[in-house]
């Protein structure tokens, strides 16, 4: 899995690390409560206690700022939404579980997939380079789920099935769908890449 992107002015001391988390971490907290065009980098500023100044000497961007935060949240993401389950005994059941589990998490913290939306026809090249990470560390988990698929089969799946999970996520998060939706085409995503299709039945009674 790649390393975290670095921010533009690299921390070099503990002071300095700590006060780069602390910007993040208000960024990712003033993003659950409202969504991105509504939180101003000067509130993030404020809320972690550090001059506004100091924050974009790190994040010379809106879009570079929240770029870092949607990396920082996706480490919580996998580590607590993300992980295997040990009941699963197939790559079926192991690609099941990280989509749902996927959709779950952004269920919970449904402006960060719309941030997530945002970053991907951002301008700033830094940012895009951020979510370019992002988007490369998911698919990784979904790639490494799939231990019994051929290598080549297996990004070939990962790259569909995370293709799959964003349109539906979009019908959910920007068009409105229910989000069980967003659910059921998960599963029947699963289940045309390890089954077969179902074939229309014969009509009955033709001449």
């Amino acid at each position: 899995m790649s390393a975290p992107a670095e921010p533009a002015a690299i921390p070099r001391t503990p002071r300095q690390e700590q006060r780069c988390a602390q910007i993040l971490e208000s960024a990712q907290l003033l993003l659950h409560e409202r969504e991105y065009e509504q939180v101003q980098v000067r509130e993030v500023a404020e809320h972690a206690g550090v001059a506004l100044g100091t924050l974009y000497r790190y994040f010379p961007s809106k879009e570079l700022l929240y770029a870092h935060a949607l990396l920082a949240w996706s480490d919580t993401f996998e580590h607590r939404v993300l992980s295997r389950d040990p009941e699963t005994t197939n790559d079926a059941d192991r690609l099941r579980a990280l989509l749902r589990g996927a959709v779950r998490a952004y269920e919970r913290a449904p402006n960060f997939f719309r941030l997530l939306t945002i970053l991907e026809v951002t301008p700033d090249p830094a940012a895009r380079e951020v979510y370019a990470r992002f988007s490369r560390r998911f698919t990784t988990v979904l790639d490494d789920a799939l231990v019994d698929t051929h290598e080549d089969d297996a990004a070939s799946i990962a790259f569909v099935a995370g293709a799959a999970l964003g349109v539906a996520l979009r019908g959910w998060a920007l068009q409105g769908r229910p989000i069980r939706t967003t659910y059921e085409h998960v599963d029947a995503t699963v289940d045309l890449i390890f089954g077969e299709p179902r074939r229309q039945s014969s009509s009955v009674g033709m001449s």
